[in-house]
C-alpha cells in the first residue's frame, strides 16, 4: 500500500516510503512519540535504520496488519497467481452474525520477528542442516493462516479475549 501524509492541508502531500523489514523489526522494539518532522533522526535503542518517515511507514504497517479485519469468507487466494482475491460466492451474513467475533477474521497475515510475512530461504546453511533449521525457525517465529479467526488472538490480560463486538446505531 501507499501511504501520503501532510502537517497542514494548505502544504503538499508527501509520500511515505515503502516499509523494510529492518525498519518494521526495530519499530516493534522501540517506543518512540513522533515530532511531525519527517526527517528528524531517531534515537532509539536499537539503532533505527532510518528517519522518521520511515518509522512512521512501518508503524502503519504494523497497525494495519494487526488491526485490519474482514468477515470469514470474503477473501480467498488465487491457487494460480496466490493472490488474495474477493470470493464469488461471498454473501454478507446479517447483523445478528457479525455481532459474533467467530464472524470476523484478519485480513492480511501476521508479520513476524523477522519483519516480514514469510521466511526467506537460509542462505549459507550446509544443506543436510537446512530441514532442521527451518523446524527450529517455524517453531520460534510461526507463521499463521492468512485469515486467523479473531477468537484465536491472544487475550488481553484480564479479558477473555484480544477483541470486544459492539453494535452502535440502527441496525
Amino acid at each position: 500500500m501507499v501511504y501520503w501524509v501532510t502537517d497542514s492541508l494548505l502544504t503538499d502531500w508527501i509520500q511515505l516510503p515503502e516499509a523494510t523489514p529492518e525498519c518494521v523489526q526495530v519499530a516493534s522494539c522501540i517506543k518512540y512519540q513522533f515530532t511531525g518532522n519527517l526527517n528528524a533522526e531517531i534515537d532509539s535503542c536499537p539503532p533505527f535504520p532510518g528517519k522518521e518517515r520511515h518509522l512512521l511507514r512501518a508503524t502503519v504497517a504494523r497497525i494495519t496488519h494487526a488491526t485490519e479485519i474482514c468477515p470469514k469468507g470474503k477473501y480467498e487466494i488465487d491457487e494460480e497467481t496466490n493472490e488474495i482475491k474477493e470470493s464469488e460466492e461471498f454473501a454478507l451474513p446479517g447483523v445478528e452474525e457479525l455481532k459474533s467475533l467467530e464472524a470476523w477474521g484478519h485480513r492480511h497475515q501476521n508479520i513476524l520477528k523477522v519483519g516480514r510475512c514469510s521466511h526467506t530461504a537460509p542462505v549459507g546453511i550446509p544443506d543436510d542442516q537446512i530441514e532442521d533449521f527451518e523446524a527450529k525457525r517455524a517453531e520460534d517465529d510461526k507463521v499463521e493462516e492468512r485469515f486467523k479467526a479473531l477468537l484465536e488472538d491472544v487475550p488481553i490480560k484480564g479479558h477473555d479475549s484480544a477483541w470486544i463486538s459492539r453494535v452502535c446505531g440502527d441496525t
